[in-house]
C-alpha cells in the first residue's frame, strides 16, 4: 500500500510539473517580408512564430492572430500559403491520442474595420512543438497595394488588447486535455513604406535541381540596387527554416546576373528560400522552391516513428523502421544546419524494427535523425532534445 501511494504521489507530481512547464509557454510572432513589386498590385508577408526562450517551450495547438493594417495603403488581405507542417488535413475530427499532428486550414477574416483574423485549429495529435531556436512558418498572406506610394502598418494586437492576439497550447489536466494561451512576449510588427523596399533586388528566377546526391540552387537577378548578400535557408517540412550559407550581392547592378548555391547534403525532399538584405539591413524573402532527390529514389526504409518526442536529459531514444532488406545501417543524426553529428550502426531484418540509439552526447536542441544503409536513406525526421 505504501509502494502505491508513493507511486500514486510521483504520478501526481509529475502531472503537476508538467501543468507548470506546459503553462510556461511564452511565445514571438512576426511578420516577414516576402516577395515585393515596385508597383501597385500585391505584396505579401509570412507570419512565424516561434517560443521566446530555451525555458518556454511548448505545444502549439489552437492558433489566433489578430492585427491591423493600413486601409489606405493595402486592400482584400488573402491567404496564399498554409500552414504546411502537416502533409494531410483530415475532413473529420481526429482523436488526440494519435502519435502525430494534423492541423485544419486556415481561415482569414475580418473582424474589425480595421483588424483582420488569422486562425488555425489542431484537428488531432499533441500539438507542434516550438522551441526557441528556430521560426516556424504559419503562413503566408497577401495584400494589393493600392498605389507605388503607399506605406503599411501592421500591427499586432497583444493580449492586452482588444482583440487579442495568442498562440494555444495543449497540456494534460487532470487526465484529460486541456488548452490555454502562452504568454506574450515579442510581436514583430511591419511598417515600411514600398519605396523603401524597391531598393533592393529583381529577381528572374530562382530554381534547384538534385545532381550526384547534392543540391545545386541557382538565381538571377535583372536589376539590384545597394544589396549586400543572399541567404539561402533549407527545410525538412516547408515550414522550420535554417541558414545554411551566403552568398554576396553585386551591390548596384543594372544588367542580368546569376548566383549559384551547394548544399553538400540533399535530402529526398528539401525546400529552400531566399533572403535578400541591402546594404541597410532592409531585407526581403522570395517564394521557397521544393527540391526532390532522385539519389534517394529506391529508398528502402520508410520512417514510421521516433519516441519518445521531445527527449528529456539522456533518455534513450527508438525508431519504428520498417524494410525489405537484411543488412548492417548507420543511424545518422544531423543538426538544423544539415551537419552530420553521429553515426551510429545498427542491425535490421526485412520487415518492421525497432532500433534504440543514445542521445547522452547531444546538447539540447532541434535535430533530424534517418537510417542509412547500402545505397538507400530513409526519408528524415524531426527531434527535440531537451536538458532534464
Amino acid at each position: 500500500m505504501k509502494k502505491n501511494r508513493t507511486l500514486l504521489f510521483l504520478v501526481a507530481f509529475l502531472a503537476i510539473s508538467l501543468n507548470i512547464q506546459a503553462q510556461d509557454g511564452q511565445s514571438d510572432v512576426r511578420f516577414v517580408q516576402g516577395n515585393v513589386t515596385c508597383e501597385a498590385g500585391p505584396i505579401d508577408f509570412i507570419i512565424e512564430v516561434k517560443a521566446a526562450s530555451a525555458d518556454t517551450e511548448f505545444f502549439m495547438s489552437e492558433q489566433n492572430y489578430r492585427f491591423s493594417f493600413n486601409r489606405a495603403a493595402l486592400a482584400n488581405p488573402r491567404i496564399t500559403e498554409e500552414l504546411t507542417i502537416s502533409n494531410f488535413i483530415s475532413p473529420v475530427p481526429v482523436p488526440r491520442n494519435l502519435d502525430f499532428t494534423l492541423f485544419s486550414p486556415h481561415n482569414l477574416t475580418g473582424s474589425l474595420d480595421t483588424v483582420v483574423s488569422y486562425n488555425v485549429e489542431l484537428a488531432g495529435g499533441d500539438g507542434y512543438y516550438l522551441t526557441a531556436d528556430e521560426w516556424v512558418q504559419v503562413g503566408r498572406i497577401e495584400f494589393d497595394v493600392l498605389s507605388s506610394e503607399s506605406c503599411f502598418d501592421l500591427e499586432w494586437h497583444p493580449q492586452a488588447v482588444f482583440p487579442p492576439t495568442f498562440v494555444g497550447e495543449v497540456f494534460t489536466e487532470n487526465g484529460a486535455d486541456a488548452r490555454s494561451n502562452t504568454d506574450e512576449n515579442l510581436y514583430g510588427n511591419e511598417s515600411n513604406c514600398l519605396p523603401s523596399l524597391c531598393l533592393g533586388v529583381e529577381l528572374i528566377n530562382f530554381t534547384g535541381e538534385e545532381r550526384d546526391c547534392k543540391n545545386h540552387l541557382t538565381w538571377a537577378t535583372a536589376t539590384e540596387s545597394n544589396s549586400d548578400y543572399f541567404v539561402i535557408e533549407r527545410s525538412f517540412n516547408a515550414a522550420n527554416f535554417s541558414e545554411i550559407g551566403r552568398v554576396d550581392a553585386a551591390g548596384t547592378s543594372y544588367e542580368n546576373l546569376s548566383y549559384s548555391f551547394t548544399d553538400q547534403w540533399a535530402g529526398a525532399e528539401m525546400y529552400y528560400r531566399l533572403k535578400q538584405v541591402d546594404i541597410d539591413g532592409n531585407f526581403a524573402y522570395f517564394d521557397l522552391i521544393k527540391v526532390i532527390s532522385e539519389c534517394h529514389a529506391d529508398d528502402t526504409g520508410t520512417f514510421i516513428d521516433i519516441f519518445p518526442n521531445p527527449i528529456v536529459g539522456n533518455a534513450e531514444a527508438f525508431i519504428k523502421l520498417f524494410v525489405d532488406t537484411h543488412e548492417t545501417v548507420y543511424i545518422d543524426v544531423i543538426d538544423v544546419t544539415g551537419a552530420l553529428i553521429s553515426e551510429t550502426p545498427a542491425s535490421i531484418s526485412n520487415g518492421p524494427n525497432l532500433l534504440r540509439f543514445s542521445t547522452e552526447h547531444l546538447a539540447e536542441g532541434t535535430y533530424f535523425i534517418r537510417v542509412r544503409g547500402g545505397g538507400w536513406f530513409s526519408p528524415a525526421s524531426k527531434f527535440i532534445k531537451l536538458n532534464e
